[in-house]
């Protein structure tokens, strides 16, 4: 299928793979999408107007942070990719027919004609996958063109119902492109007299057409003069900001024609540096509108489907779409007056130069449409994990050629960094659900294959490992589904998150002892940590191992605390529990937990506990993880005493030791967890003819089964439990 994209500053037109559906989307197949002069036209200036010199001060602190958290090489390649200029994928309002639906979906059916909005999702493409709460229905096919237009709609929409309109009020409008346009036609709806302020004459005379009850040049130093006349000296009782512009004057004469205790809604992009009196004694409501309304945002609304309750939140992002429609099929709301020219989809660069013209409001673009496509899902079928499974040895000389799944920021940071950097080792394909974020890894790192759907990389001969990035809930599938194939895999953790998943896969690692399969539990590689391991490897008594994580707050809608995070114990405890079986050398045999009971819903127990191990050998490990201290404190310190011994480690940074060789001690500049140790280690055993993984498939297991327990007794606030 085609798609458009931004690259180095240029529209481009590319064939890409149809996007994959999950369970709570919708497939659509395009017939028309609308550029918008404000949003795209301004990406695409920005993107043609960033020198590398401009901005100087936030590059340097841009920088600065990216150096503190991905570290030299993360930040090399982030840098790598912005000069080689990426992809960026452009489109968020489109309309079309729906050809495929997910497990999930109810609400509508292949056939349904509907309106799509958001970005990353309503793209100009082909076929979008969007989901189910960011789609609406058209009543019919003839009412598509104009439908295109429904997320912009939506945007504004939004905007008056922030500004609160009452019938008889006075509507100013500032800034009469595109949003502007709806807005006036909104505004006037609703019963109000709408001033349109604009600097380009077609503008204003375009929403004089459509509504607007005056209109003023805003070059004309007049105007604010012209509507103190007009409101009797009050001021209006309203006024919207739909503009874009980097400029401060906008916001400033707004405030100067808004009456006392009036209000001011920013619905557009503009500067926010208020002179200080005129709004303050005005007492003015400044207020933002957030663009389509309750729901924008939230990743359990958007993404798992899960709906506000109509008689508490009356206007989501979906019903303002919804009424959007409605005023279109009503023919309360002209569209037809603002679609400047439509264009194939071939000529998507034609389009957005029309833009550049200042003289067009929207452009749409239209495509051939899919109707007649028949949607089959990835074949899965046939596949045995029950079984011993045939690896084929990695060649000693051979290269091996590494399949990325998932391509976010600590797969592009850290993992895809130390793989391209390994001897004989090289990335040939790289699968996203993102197109654009797949390609763009791809070309940094030389990868010569981009797949949206991981099962044709899964099905990919030429590839010999499987490297797993992605979302943790997506983790078990892949790995079955790659393991399978008879590849080898190497998994960023977590390995499950489900006691049903850790059966399954705990059956498969006795039945392939010899299984290339390895789980990212880096920090056991970590030099320091080695060099403890050595130290106690001959110890006469128990270990006795205190740890504690200040891993930081992390809001209740940060997608770690959502389905596809698992949560942090999952996420990242588990690098402790692992940390804890190889040091001790032995297995667990009880696990006692105790959770934080927060007053309110923005802590969590799972963010928030201690975790007591005992293992069989006598040990006893303790984990404490907090999402409540400060981060100046440092993020990760263990304590650990045997054989009146005592060894101190703090943030992977400096190691101390009481009662130990004075060489023993160590201070570095650069943290090393272990990334790089561990995945030298796997690529290594790959050309082994033992091929001993670096951790052994008993290990695996109990760290995952010891994992799931701590976590289900968190989540209950407490117990202990044998294992």
């Amino acid at each position: 299928m085609r798609q458009v994209f931004l690259e180095k500053g240029l529209v481009v037109v590319k064939e890409v793979a149809q996007p994959k559906l999950d369970d709570h989307s919708v497939l659509i197949s395009v017939h028309y999408s609308f550029i918008s002069s404000g949003t795209e036209a301004a990406t695409i200036a920005t993107t043609e107007s960033d020198p590398v010199f401009s901005n100087i001060p936030h590059k340097i602190k841009s920088l600065l942070l990216s150096l503190a958290n991905h570290g030299i090489n993360g930040t090399a390649t982030l840098a790598k990719g912005g000069l080689q200029g990426s992809l960026q994928s452009l489109g968020y309002s489109c309309s079309g027919r729906i050809i495929a639906v997910g497990k999930k979906v109810t609400s509508f059916r292949s056939g349904d004609f509907v309106a799509c909005a958001g970005a990353g999702f309503a793209l100009h493409a082909d076929v979008v996958c969007v989901p189910q709460n960011l789609v609406v229905a058209v009543p019919g096919e003839h009412y598509l063109r104009q439908a295109s237009v429904t997320t912009l709609g939506a945007i504004a929409l939004q905007g008056v119902r922030r500004a609160q309109v009452q019938i008889g009020e006075i509507v100013c409008v500032f800034g009469l492109g595109l949003l502007g346009q709806l807005t006036v036609q909104l505004a006037k709806a609703a019963g109000c007299t709408v001033i349109g302020i604009d600097i380009l004459p077609e503008r204003m005379a375009l929403a004089k057409e459509l509504g607007a009850d005056y209109v003023f040049d805003g070059k004309d130093n007049q105007f604010e003069k012209s509507i103190e006349f007009l409101t009797h000296h009050k001021g209006v009782d309203v006024t919207l900001i739909t503009a874009s512009s980097k400029s401060n004057d906008i916001v400033q004469q707004s405030m100067n024609v808004t009456r006392k205790k009036g209000r001011v809604v920013v619905v557009g992009e503009v500067g926010m540096k208020l002179e200080r009196d005129p709004f303050y004694k005005k007492e003015i409501d400044l207020l933002i509108s957030c663009s389509y309304g309750p729901g924008r945002y939230d990743n359990d609304y958007e993404m798992e489907g899960k709906d506000y309750p109509y008689s508490y939140v009356r206007w989501t992002e979906k019903r303002n779409m919804e009424a959007i429609v409605d005023l279109i099929v009503q023919q309360k709301l002209r569209i037809d007056p603002l679609i400047s020219q439509v264009y194939e989809l071939a000529q998507a660069d034609k389009a957005y130069e029309t833009l550049n013209t200042k003289k067009s409001v929207g452009v749409v673009l239209s495509y051939a449409p899919k109707d007649d496509f028949e949607f089959l899902p990835a074949q899965k079928d046939g596949l045995s994990f029950e079984g011993p499974i045939h690896f084929m040895p990695a060649q000693k000389d051979a290269p091996i050629k590494v399949g990325i799944v998932g391509a976010g920021g600590f797969s592009k940071t850290k993992l895809m960094p130390l793989v391209s950097k390994l001897h004989n080792v090289s990335i040939a394909a790289v699968a996203d659900s993102d197109y654009a974020t797949a390609e763009n890894a791809s070309r940094t790192y030389g990868a010569t294959k981009t797949f949206i759907e991981e099962d044709d990389l899964f099905q990919d001969e030429s590839i010999d490992v499987v490297l797993i990035a992605s979302p943790h809930k997506f983790h078990y599938d892949q790995a079955v589904q790659a393991l399978c194939r008879g590849k080898a895999v190497f998994l960023e953790k977590p390995m499950v998150t489900t006691f049903e998943q850790f059966k399954v896969l705990e059956l498969f690692l006795k039945n392939n002892p010899t299984a290339p399969f390895c789980v990212d539990y880096n920090r056991s590689f970590a030099p320091f940590i080695q060099k403890i391991k050595w130290e106690t490897v001959e110890r006469h008594s128990p270990l006795v191992i205190n740890y504690r994580i200040n891993a930081g707050y992390i809001s209740p809608d940060h997608s770690v605390h959502q389905a596809s995070g698992a949560g942090r114990i999952i996420g990242e405890a588990c690098h402790i529990f692992d940390l804890f079986c190889f040091l001790t050398g032995s297995h667990p045999v009880s696990v006692s937990v105790e959770a934080l009971r927060p007053t309110s819903d923005d802590l969590f127990p799972t963010d928030n506990f201690s975790a007591h191990i005992s293992f069989a050998d006598g040990s006893i490990c303790s984990l404490v993880y907090t999402s409540i201290g400060h981060t100046a404190l440092g993020k990760e310190r263990m304590e650990l005493f045997f054989d009146s011994k005592s060894i101190v480690m703090e943030d992977f940074l400096q190691l101390r030791g009481y009662g130990t060789a004075h060489m023993f001690n160590e201070t570095v500049s650069t943290p090393d967890k272990g990334h790089k140790a561990i995945l030298t280690s796997f690529f290594n055993s790959l050309r082994s003819e033992k091929r001993e993984m670096p951790i052994s498939a008993s290990r695996l297991s109990m760290v995952a089964q010891l994992t799931l327990v701590v976590d289900k007794l968190a989540c209950q606030g407490g117990g202990n439990q044998e294992l």
